[in-house]
């Protein structure tokens, strides 16, 4: 039946087996992710708040035959994204053919107090840090940071978001924003041009790329705060009278594709000393509109 099903995700395209057959893996991959958002998880979770069992026959379908040309291309179903996607495929099988399901998901529930302690100090405590010592961050440190930056929030679950890690101090110099980098470890935050182009993100909501790519910096800032390292968050330039391109100069260097848009980096490593912590403007003083309780 997945035949005869054609793909028409989010942002209006059209593509039948034929086209996904032909799909770079990348782009087949973040379409996948992409339906099974769409597709099944935000119009599953409706039927199952009203107690639906009435068979919807062409569920989930066009997520199916996705995965099933990603099956049959040889690719691997044993990756944490991929395992996600059939979870939601087992309910949608159900789901067409009307089968109760039953849901042992809880809640969230509140933290404890002790808990709350580590998010109070995690959030209000963590401060922009621009000097460093010239001590190594082990690279199990640095993993941390990056997955970190992977279980960030991401829109549509597409996956777009790349890193790139430097060490090298000449090579760090080269993305340099309003501040020298030494003795840190830079981050570029990267994200890939070709995958909201596949579903049609890049015409609807273009900015989502660059948001991705902050949502993943902020993560990644919190947890080298919690691991004791000191991080800042530093944007690109672009070319004007003063400043030159930095993003452009460094995907020169390292024969990045075009596709490869670099949003932001960050730069973490021990802090030279402790700094005063910069405060905010009364909460009052930016809230433009609340509505009435």
């Amino acid at each position: 039946m997945t035949e005869i099903i054609k793909v028409t995700p989010f942002g209006g395209q059209v593509y039948e087996k034929e086209d996904l057959m032909k799909m770079e893996p990348a782009i087949l991959r973040a379409l996948l992710r992409e339906r099974a958002h769409h597709n099944i998880e935000v119009p599953l979770y409706p039927l199952l708040v009203r107690g639906q069992t009435k068979p919807v026959p062409v569920f989930g379908l066009q997520t199916q035959l996705v995965y099933d040309v990603w099956k049959e291309r040889g690719f691997t179903d044993e990756d944490p994204d991929i395992q996600w996607v059939k979870q939601y495929l087992a309910l949608a099988e159900k789901i067409r053919a009307g089968e109760k399901i039953e849901w042992d998901i809880p809640v969230q529930t509140p933290f404890t107090e002790e808990e709350m302690a580590v998010v109070y100090k995690l959030l209000y405590e963590r401060r922009s840090i621009r000097d460093w010592v010239d001590k190594p961050v082990p690279d199990e440190l640095i993993e941390k940071i990056l997955e970190a930056g992977r279980a960030a929030p991401i829109g549509c679950n597409l996956d777009e978001v790349r890193f790139i890690v430097i060490r090298d101090p000449e090579e760090a110099r080269m993305v340099w924003s309003d501040i020298p980098v030494t003795h840190a470890v830079v981050i570029v935050i990267c994200y890939d041009k070709r995958i909201p182009q596949v579903v049609g993100q890049d015409r609807i909501v273009p900015q989502n790329g660059g948001f991705d790519a902050a949502a993943a910096a902020d993560h990644m800032l919190l947890m080298a705060h919690a691991l004791g390292l000191g991080g800042v968050w530093l944007s690109k330039t672009v070319k004007t009278e003063v400043t030159t391109d930095t993003a452009q100069k460094f995907k020169e260097k390292y024969g990045l594709p075009d596709y490869i848009e670099i949003a932001l980096h960050i730069a973490v490593g021990w802090s030279a000393m402790g700094t005063i912590k910069s405060q905010r403007m009364p909460l009052k003083e930016m809230i433009l509109i609340r509505g009435a309780k």
